[in-house]
This record gives structure tokens, C-alpha cells and sequence, in this order.
């Protein structure tokens, strides 16, 4: 059987040494691997909102996996929407491949603070662990300190720790078994 990957893809200016940080977290759930683009997503801009519709990336993503990947997140700096949300952190196919996540709301400067490098990577690990949970079928969850709780504002994320709960732990384990069996 050959090994699949997570994928981290930049997109736009972000720099390949915050997705680096990721990948030794991230491990423990998957084996990752970095993919640098620069090209914006100009195709997805929303000029009347100055967004970028995140399903428009997604969908374009689909479309460029490398052969070895299980899963991809796709990391910008733009910020991102849905038709109905005014804003999204990220957005994800629910049991899918492909996940996206935003760093513009993320950041400190975003709310005219100082930049903060390392809660910018503790947020950026909560975000894409939430993405790639519904990437495996985890939905949200109620309890506001595991990773898959909806976060709708930046002290949600905060507040919340960067793994799953007991209870989606144990969807997440039963159905990443389920899925490398079917891979055999």
C-alpha cells in the first residue's frame, strides 16, 4: 500500500515556514507534506464584499491533488466568505479531501493588536484540526473546549484546545480506521 499525505498548500504570500510549524502537530493525525504556491486567487474574488469566496478555492483545489494525498488544506491570507456567512476562518468538504483556511482573521494585526506569531500558529493548528475533522465527517460539536466546537469569533478559537473532545476522538479514530481498510 503506499503512503498517503496531508498536504498543506500555501496560496497567495503566505510563507512556507508557518505551515512547517503545522506539520509536527499535525502528524499525529497524518504524515505532512508542504506545497508552495504564490498565485492568488483572483478567480474567487467577490469585488462588491472585497472577499474571496472559500467554496471557489476549494473546488479548484480539488482539482490539482497530488497522487499520494489523503487530505489537503489550503492556507491563505485572504479573507474568506461563503454566500450566507460574512466571514469564514475556514471552510471544508465534509467528509471530502479538501479543506481551506484563512490567516487574515487570525492574526493580531487584524484587530489592531501586535503581531503574535506563536498564537497565530496555536490558531492556525485549531482551525485546520477543525477543517480536516470535517474533512473526515466529524460535524460540530457542543462542547466549547474541543477543537470541533463552532467558532464564529476569534475568542472562541482561543478558548477552545487544539484537539477533539473524548467523544469526537473516538468518531474521528473509528472512521480514519474505516477509511485506511478501504484503502488496502
Amino acid at each position: 500500500m503506499n503512503e498517503k499525505y496531508l498536504y498543506l498548500k500555501t496560496i497567495g504570500s503566505v510563507k512556507v515556514p508557518i505551515l512547517e510549524r503545522l506539520c509536527g502537530p499535525l502528524n499525529s493525525i497524518l504524515a505532512c507534506k508542504v506545497i508552495s504556491d504564490n498565485e492568488y486567487p483572483v478567480f474567487a474574488f467577490e469585488p462588491k464584499r472585497n472577499q474571496y469566496y472559500a467554496r471557489k478555492i476549494i473546488e479548484k483545489l480539488v482539482c490539482t491533488l497530488p497522487s499520494d494525498c489523503e487530505k489537503l488544506i489550503g492556507i491563505t491570507d485572504v479573507d474568506l466568505c461563503t454566500p450566507v456567512l460574512t466571514f469564514v476562518y475556514g471552510e471544508a468538504q465534509l467528509g471530502g479531501r479538501v479543506a481551506l483556511v484563512s490567516l487574515n482573521r487570525l492574526k493580531q494585526e487584524f484587530y489592531h493588536l501586535p503581531t503574535d506569531d506563536k498564537l497565530l500558529t496555536e490558531r492556525l493548528l485549531k482551525v485546520c484540526t477543525h477543517e480536516l475533522g470535517h474533512c473526515y465527517g466529524l460535524f460540530h460539536c457542543s462542547d466549547p473546549g474541543c477543537v470541533m466546537y463552532l467558532s464564529n469569533n476569534i475568542m472562541s478559537i482561543d478558548n477552545k484546545k487544539s484537539y477533539f473532545c473524548v467523544k469526537c476522538d473516538e468518531f474521528f479514530g473509528s472512521r480514519n480506521r474505516k477509511e485506511k481498510r478501504g484503502q488496502a
